[in-house]
């Protein structure tokens, strides 16, 4: 069996951009997703959704994504929003949380977008992510063969969240433009710490799943960090295979306060 199984839970939200930063600004520390069905229910903060679709998105989506690990996620992503109301790089944040919460999504990222790129092709087809799903049914990500209509959806929900998150362009006869994709400095500044508060060990930072969401590999990231610690971020040590970082920020709310 794979070590992590495939599912088909994009087909109740993909990027969801907007509608992530509406449930952000009004969630609350404490709040439970059904209370927040409730508040936005009764806000009308999603104008166009029905009762139903607001608890889809929030149970289905927010709440796998954003509401983990005692709603660490939420927790900072609301500290930024509430400093800011235009971030560029904040559907970053949201692609990282969405594909953890989605191995389909992440595994596609990392095995199937950057392998592409790297080649130069121009362009991603739906056959792309339908051969995907395809070999995962046969390394048992997908244990139970979906039926042919749900592995078309899954796998236009796969390239619809990369529109989303701006990975590709739209849709245009079957096929979606790939597009330059760099991750920002604050991102890798926020993920890093991220990663850091979370448990990881200096070392073992480079190997976290997450930086090939961005087409890192060890020598990227190293490179990546060695800039931001130019800006007085922290004290990186470096030599060959080992990395040893003298932390400036105790907590990742710190590390907030500083990107906003």
């Amino acid at each position: 069996m794979a070590e992590h199984l495939y599912t088909s839970a994009l087909a109740k939200g993909q990027g969801m951009i907007s509608e992530t930063i509406f449930l952000l600004k009004l969630w609350e520390p404490g709040m439970d997703s059904s209370q927040l069905v409730n508040r936005a229910i009764e806000t009308g903060v999603l104008q166009r959704a029905t009762a139903k679709r607001v608890k889809d998105i929030v149970k289905e989506v927010f709440k796998g994504r954003y509401l983990s690990d005692n709603a660490r996620p939420a927790r900072q992503l609301k500290q930024i929003i509430s400093k800011k109301t235009s971030i560029s790089w904040l559907p970053q944040l949201f692609l990282i949380y969405t594909a953890r919460a989605n191995a389909i999504l992440h595994d596609f990222i990392c095995h199937v977008y950057w392998s592409k790129y790297a080649s130069g092709t121009p362009f991603i087809k739906i056959q792309d992510s339908m051969t995907f799903l395809e070999e995962a049914i046969l390394t048992g990500h997908i244990p139970n063969r979906w039926s042919e209509t749900m592995m078309t959806r899954v796998s236009s929900y796969i390239l619809g969240c990369l529109t989303d998150f701006d990975l590709v362009g739209t849709n245009q006869h079957g096929k979606r433009e790939i597009r330059p994709f760099i991750i920002s400095k604050p991102t890798l500044l926020y993920l890093i710490h991220d990663i850091h508060f979370s448990g990881y060990s200096d070392n073992s930072i480079l190997d976290h799943p997450d930086w090939c969401l961005f087409g890192l590999d060890k020598r990227n990231i190293l490179q990546g960090i060695e800039r931001i610690s130019f800006d007085g971020h922290f004290i990186m040590q470096n030599a060959g295979d080992f990395v040893r970082i003298a932390w400036k920020y105790k907590t990742m709310e710190e590390c907030i306060s500083v990107l906003t």
